[in-house]
């Protein structure tokens, strides 16, 4: 049952508005009788909806009294008025009143004003809740895409860290390679290259001064990045091709027939896709020094 405080100094009409509601289920918790007494009983009652007569006697008003209410209860209030001129209304205005209903009060009209403003109120504060979820949702999600936001850049951060680490890790060991190739092997190969070798064994030595030399050069990590698809074989006889040697030199260095080598050849051609028969496989690969 909805509560209803009537705030009215005419006894007589405030009774019969009381027993009007009262006649229509509607529970009458409170009669004031002045602008004070509306305002301390809302604040102590807390009603679903006050009727306020804008001329009431004493320090507040109906429209003083009902904007003190307005400050501290969201309570709907309907004004009861005899007089309808603009300047009362413009001054009740910024209450934002629910209805005015004039005096004599017609028992319908007023049932009427009372049912519309009470549904109002309710659809009001179905609307606010839904608002105040709402925005309850966004400061959620908006927390949780910042924290999430935070973390991508911590991971960016870390990531750029050992990204870079990497690379230094990278750096480094080329140049321990670099340096392990030119110090500590090459010149002992070349004091084999002095001794006494046949041409096999020089051919050999020539090999090996070759691939260690590409070791370091940006051919073998140019080919291998680009071409992981060469098998290791196929990958020794194409450095060997780069390098100006013919079919039968590289067939009697590896003991290979060849036939075996023109079969590599054709394979290392299809692969890093030279379809051209006439191109020169050697100067294919020598655009990768």
């Amino acid at each position: 049952m909805q509560r209803i405080i009537i705030a009215d100094d005419e006894v007589i009409i405030a009774s019969q508005i009381g027993e009007c509601l009262t006649a229509n289920n509607y529970k009458v918790v409170g009669i004031a009788s002045t602008g004070v007494d509306a305002v301390e009983m809302a604040l102590e009652l807390k009603p679903d909806l006050m009727l306020m007569d804008i001329v009431m006697p004493g320090k507040l008003d109906g429209i003083s009294a009902a904007a003190k209410i307005n400050e501290a209860l969201n309570i709907p209030v309907i004004f009861l008025t005899a007089y309808a001129d603009e300047e009362m209304i413009q001054r009740a205005k910024p209450i934002g009143p629910y209805a005015y209903v004039l005096k004599p009060l017609q028992e319908r009209q007023l049932l009427a004003a009372i049912e519309i403003a009470l549904h109002k109120n309710i659809m009001q504060q179905k609307l606010k809740e839904a608002h105040d979820k709402l925005e309850q949702r966004v400061d959620e999600r908006t927390r949780e895409l910042r924290i999430k936001s935070e973390n991508l850049e911590e991971m960016n951060t870390a990531l750029k860290v050992l990204l870079k680490k990497r690379e230094e890790d990278k750096n480094e060991l080329e140049e321990q390679v670099i340096y392990n190739v030119k110090e500590l092997v090459m010149p002992f190969l070349e004091k084999i290259k002095v001794s006494r070798l046949d041409n096999r064994q020089k051919t050999i030595v020539e090999i090996l001064e070759s691939n260690l030399n590409d070791i370091v050069s940006p051919f073998a990590k140019a080919l291998s990045t680009r071409y992981l698809n060469l098998t290791p074989a196929e990958m020794q006889i194409a450095n060997m091709v780069k390098h100006g040697k013919t079919t039968k030199e590289i067939a009697d260095t590896l003991f290979l027939s060849t036939r075996t080598i023109e079969s590599h050849r054709d394979s290392i051609r299809q692969k890093l896709g030279i379809k051209n028969k006439k191109a020169n496989l050697r100067t294919h690969l020598m655009s990768y020094t």
